[in-house]
């Protein structure tokens, strides 16, 4: 879907930048090598991008404009409707609000509700993501223990952040489709489901 909406708008300047939340390059390049694709996938293993512009949840999108700017924050975004029933997100939304913005500038959220619904960081979360950071660095020195006790520590700072719990599962050797996914799945939805985000731009 995200190559249909490319082609559909690229007449316009506009471009698709998919980064991949992942320490394995080549599971990345199994799945991303399908269909050839008409945009760039980079992969973000050290999330240094999901930290910078909030991604908490997966799959999310960003819009910047030209010059750079965030015109609208980490949201939720599906590609189709195979996970609607779990995700509650009718995909539709954002492609038309996307199409919106980009054919005719028009935005459905102004500065103002653009910084308002950015979700900052706790310390706990800088904290979890610190401990990330120094895991990936050890399993790159062939340190598997030292990695997996700063992981468990980044998850019990962040316990209900996506990115983190279920990041870290493939490298704990958990399955991410497993039953700790869906333990965790449990936990988040006994929590309010924090982090999901509608097409909207507001929380579910």
């Amino acid at each position: 879907m995200w190559q249909h909406l490319y082609d559909e708008l690229k007449d316009t300047g506009f471009t698709i930048i998919a980064v991949a939340l992942d320490a394995d390059i080549d599971a990345v390049r199994q799945w991303a090598t399908v269909e050839p694709l008409g945009f760039p996938i980079l992969i973000d293993r050290d999330f240094v991008f999901a930290e910078r512009y909030g991604i908490v949840n997966v799959p999310a999108s960003v819009w910047v404009d030209e010059d750079g700017k965030v015109v609208r924050p980490a949201d939720t975004a599906m590609g189709d409707d195979r996970f609607r029933a779990f995700a509650n997100v009718d995909s539709a939304v954002h492609h038309d609000l996307l199409r919106a913005w980009v054919r005719d500038g028009v935005r459905d959220l102004d500065d103002d509700a653009v910084r308002e619904y950015q979700e900052l960081p706790t310390e706990e979360v800088q904290l979890a993501r610190l401990h990330r950071r120094v895991a990936m660095e050890l399993r790159d020195r062939g340190d598997e223990a030292g990695m997996a006790e700063h992981l468990e520590a980044a998850r019990a700072l962040a316990p209900l952040d996506w990115t983190i719990r279920r990041g870290s599962m493939p490298l704990l050797g958990e399955d991410p489709f497993g039953t700790e996914f869906f333990g965790f799945v449990g936990e988040w939805l006994e929590a309010g489901r924090p982090g999901f985000r509608l097409g909207t731009g507001r929380d579910s």
